[in-house]
């Protein structure tokens, strides 16, 4: 990742719900063909006879439906906490239809999580800022929202992207469902991430490389490993915003587009992660080295005299 460039933050998870990049990946999580019809089906519209009659039509043509839960469309499903296991909720689980005549009958289910980006400071002030301008002035509220005082109060006390503390926060959920997923009824496994949030990703997982396939996806790969062996079937969907396609005059964007397609596993996520990337730490030159000379430098402002002004010759020294 280079610092110096500049990525599109996204920040909440809801403005990634994009049916057809959503349909995207479910179709690699459940192998479904591009040409086979896909019907998506948001689980709270079950209760309506319409979606009943499109789910039925579908089954008769022997057409591919899923439904999907999430938080806001059906409530999360997951996995309860045991003695010897942690409680998950997947962020959206989808769920093959395989008939309803007489009776319900399920195939395999797939797990899909989806992981926007953190910012440092709070959200307190901007939404308390953004929810008055609401309230007060509806009607002018996305006029609003563009000028500069809205802009400002978007940003009210926040500050740059929190990009450690999202990796850390992200990577066990990320190997343990992973893991999840290799179960005989489900799947497969999918992380979604802005394109920022995967560059952003890089340095802890040692810079690794993509391994181009014929069908346009990506194997991600460790250092010398030409023909990694795969243990089940997990992705990374990386997506971005689709600048191409704007609503009205005012240029905003109402689209996502995938950009990489990673296929992964839970064993090459902790190989990279949890070895290769300390490993190239710790070696000669590496940044273990400037402990000690951090170190010296924050004792020289507290306690100047043991610490001799750069230039000046000095005695023996344990750093």
């Amino acid at each position: 990742m280079v610092d110096a460039a500049r990525y599109d933050w996204l920040v909440c998870p809801n403005r990634a719900l994009d049916p057809q990049f959503m349909g995207q990946a479910a179709r690699r999580l459940f192998g479904y063909p591009e040409e086979a019809t896909l019907h998506f089906i948001p689980a709270p519209t079950l209760a309506d006879p319409n979606t009943r009659l499109v789910i039925r039509n579908a089954l008769d043509k022997a057409e591919h439906v899923l439904v999907f839960f999430q938080e806001k469309l059906g409530g999360e499903l997951g996995i309860s906490k045991t003695l010897v296991s942690p409680e998950f909720s997947f962020d959206w689980t989808l769920i093959e239809l395989i008939d309803v005549d007489p009776e319900l009958s399920l195939g395999r289910f797939g797990i899909l999580e989806l992981q926007t980006m953190d910012f440092h400071g709070s959200y307190k002030h901007a939404v308390q800022l953004v929810s008055s301008a609401l309230t007060n002035e509806p009607s002018t509220f996305h006029e609003y929202l563009r000028s500069a005082a809205g802009k400002a109060a978007l940003s009210k006390k926040m500050e740059g992207p929190n990009l450690s503390n999202v990796f850390k926060r992200t990577f066990y959920q990320m190997v343990y469902k992973f893991q999840l997923a290799g179960h005989s009824e489900c799947a497969g496994g999918g992380f979604a991430i802005p394109r920022s949030v995967w560059m952003s990703w890089a340095r802890h997982l040692a810079s690794p490389r993509l391994l181009e396939q014929q069908d346009g996806s990506f194997v991600l790969v460790r250092e010398g490993d030409h023909a990694p062996l795969l243990q089940g079937n997990s992705w990374i969907f990386v997506f971005e915003l689709d600048k191409s396609n704007h609503s009205g005059s005012d240029g905003t964007i109402d689209s996502i587009k995938l950009w990489k397609v990673i296929r992964t596993d839970a064993e090459t996520l902790i190989s990279l992660a949890l070895r290769d990337s300390p490993e190239l730490a710790l070696a000669d030159g590496g940044p273990i080295s400037s402990v000690t000379s951090k170190a010296r430098q924050k004792i020289g402002k507290l306690w100047p005299d043991v610490v001799p002004a750069r230039g000046r010759e000095q005695g023996p020294t344990l750093f």
